[in-house]
């Protein structure tokens, strides 16, 4: 407090409890289901408080009560006899908003809810509640009575006799509608079913037990079979494999599905706290590599989210990564050593998932490569039988889907030539020097095509002089040179190939912006990047030489400029459709003048 000032100049905020209801629906909660989670969670802390406090209580129980009223309406009550509240705690946790009961050295050991806003929750859904408890430090029982309009009554209440505490719902008909007795019994089953506390659910269609499932980890001996079969029953697929998860605090299974997955599929896990459930996503626990799994983990020491929906990115979380990380690593260095073939299978279902985390791992990497496939100018070939090639002659590969088309009628079968247009492909093949020694692996570019092209005879450079110097100057305005050369396929009378500077030659092109790059100094503009190999032995080629109309070799070189484009898949820019098309048509004029 400053000089001068008093204490009657300051004054408490207001809160507007509906408007603070408003927030928690849309931006702390994912949906209003969450009430049911924390009235269980609230249950399940007071227990555990109870055994705290009382070494020698062991009978915790929590109880659900569900009634529909014939108007449509419907009441839901959650009791347990856990510590209970006395009348001061009421007037503390229950009307405070933030406060929390769960202080000191318990709530860092045992509760989930720290935040005290968990009863808040329920006026998502209703607009009163009731809370009946009575603490075991004191003889007589209290309630309280609040409304979502902020505010609330504490009287006392003879009959509550064992210690404990009862919340009470009303659902109106829209509420109760939506959360229908089935709906319930299938949220509550979800999120308690890992809790080690009975919860018995009794409704106007009978009692049940919630939370009686098998869970494997707590068997004395429990066998794959059996595991892979509760996956099956928690995630509703079947899976390949399981790979038990065990770290500081965590217990629990990732399942390796037996369909092919990618990085996009979410809500794919399930992610317990204590026992209960806080996510299905997993994005800040499980390995982003590790999208082909369904993992159910349960853990003890990660910190919750204020929503309870995620954990605070902290040490404990990347731990725990980690730990989840070395389990499912350890799991496939043992199949390499134990069951190659399994890996095998493994690697051809998840072949994309698997290159994804091989460009990130070189453990992983040389782990799987070997069993990894790649599409080649031979057919499918193993990273193996790719890495053998590789030491014996370079081994090719091209870094785009189109570059592969075009060049692997040219490369034949004398060569090996990879299609590393797929996604992680090229980064693993350039990879494979840096991990083992003595291997060729080079990218197939446009350098490459002179390479493997061969020179025509003099005799044929010669019959060709006049066409290719024709071609020379018909292509000048494209920005593309012209070359001569013999290959096979005989049949396929050009190749284009694009430089790296087709993206220049593309804006020189386009008329629009040639004020904007005037002035610019791009070096010798006549060794264009883009290139037209001519191919010698074609007859059509060999027909086209002999031409000695200027105008009709100027037309034909430039059809035969597009067509090749259209062959190697690239894309025409305006003025080269415009070129096809005036092209085309004086062909047919020359067509119906006589043969060339």
């Amino acid at each position: 407090m400053g000089s001068g000032e008093k204490k009657e100049d300051y004054f408490s905020f207001q809160v507007d409890l509906k408007g603070i209801i408003r927030l928690l629906s849309e931006n702390l909660y994912s949906s209003g289901d969450v009430f049911l989670r924390e009235l269980l969670q609230n249950a399940v802390d007071a227990i555990a408080a109870r055994r705290e406090q009382e070494t020698d209580f062991k009978g915790g129980k929590i109880k659900i009560t569900y009634h529909s009223d014939t108007d449509g309406r419907a009441k839901l009550m959650f009791s347990d006899n856990g510590i209970g509240l006395t009348r001061e705690e009421i007037h503390t946790f229950l009307s405070v908003i933030g406060q929390s009961s769960k202080r000191g050295k318990m709530e860092r050991t045992s509760f989930i809810g720290q935040f005290g806003i968990g009863l808040l929750s329920c006026f998502l859904v209703t607009d009163e509640i009731v809370v009946k408890s009575r603490s075991v430090r004191e003889e007589k029982g209290w309630r309280w009575f609040g409304r979502s309009d902020g505010t609330y009554q504490v009287t006392a209440d003879a009959e509550i006799c064992e210690p404990g505490t009862c919340v009470e719902l009303k659902l109106n008909r829209k509420m109760a509608s939506r959360y229908h007795e089935e709906r319930a019994i299938e949220l509550l089953k979800e999120y308690g079913f890992l809790i080690k506390v009975p919860v018995e659910f009794a409704g106007d269609s009978g009692s049940r037990r919630i939370n009686d499932g098998f869970i494997p980890w707590r068997q004395s001996f429990c066998s794959g079979e059996e595991i892979l079969q509760f996956g099956e029953m928690m995630f509703g697929e079947k899976f390949f494999g399981v790979v038990p998860i065990l770290g500081e605090g965590l217990k629990g299974y990732a399942f390796i599905s037996e369909r092919q997955t990618s990085a996009a599929t979410m809500g794919r896990h399930k992610i317990y706290l204590k026992d209960m459930l806080i996510t299905e996503d997993g994005k800040d626990l499980i390995p982003k590599w590790a999208f082909f799994t369904r993992c159910i983990v349960n853990a003890e020491h990660l910190t919750p989210m204020a929503s309870r929906e995620g954990f605070a990115a902290d040490h404990t979380l990347a731990k725990a990564r980690n730990a989840i990380e070395k389990c499912l690593f350890d799991y496939f260095v043992n199949l390499s050593k134990f069951d190659v073939n399994k890996l095998k299978r493994l690697t051809i279902i998840h072949n994309v998932a698997i290159k994804s985390l091989a460009v990130e791992n070189e453990q992983i990497y040389k782990l799987f490569f070997p069993f990894l496939t790649f599409v080649t100018n031979i057919g499918d070939l193993t990273g193996l039988q790719i890495l053998e090639a590789a030491k014996r002659f370079p081994v090719y590969y091209c870094a785009e889907v189109d570059d592969f088309r075009r060049a692997r009628p040219l490369v034949g079968n004398a060569r090996v030539l990879i299609n590393g247009g797929y996604i992680y492909d090229t980064k693993l093949l350039q990879l494979l020097k840096h991990y083992f020694q003595g291997v060729r692996v080079e990218m197939f570019d446009e350098s490459s095509y002179a390479e493997l092209l061969e020179e025509p005879s003099e005799g044929r450079r010669r019959e060709m002089a006049y066409f290719l110097s024709a071609a020379v100057q018909s292509l000048e305005k494209f920005r593309c040179g012209a070359m001569l050369r013999q290959f096979e396929p005989a049949d396929v009378p050009a190749l284009y190939v694009a430089g790296a500077d087709g993206f220049l030659d593309s804006i020189f092109l386009d008329s629009g912006s040639s004020g904007f790059l005037e002035g610019f100094d791009f070096g010798d503009s006549g060794g264009y990047g883009n290139k037209l190999y001519i191919n010698a032995a074609n007859p059509l080629i060999q027909r086209l030489a002999r031409v000695q109309d200027a105008q009709m070799m100027d037309n034909m070189v430039q059809v035969l400029y597009i067509h090749a484009m259209l062959a190697g898949h690239y894309t025409l820019s305006e003025r080269e459709m415009g070129v096809l098309n005036n092209g085309l048509i004086k062909l047919m004029e020359y067509g119906l003048g006589g043969e060339i």
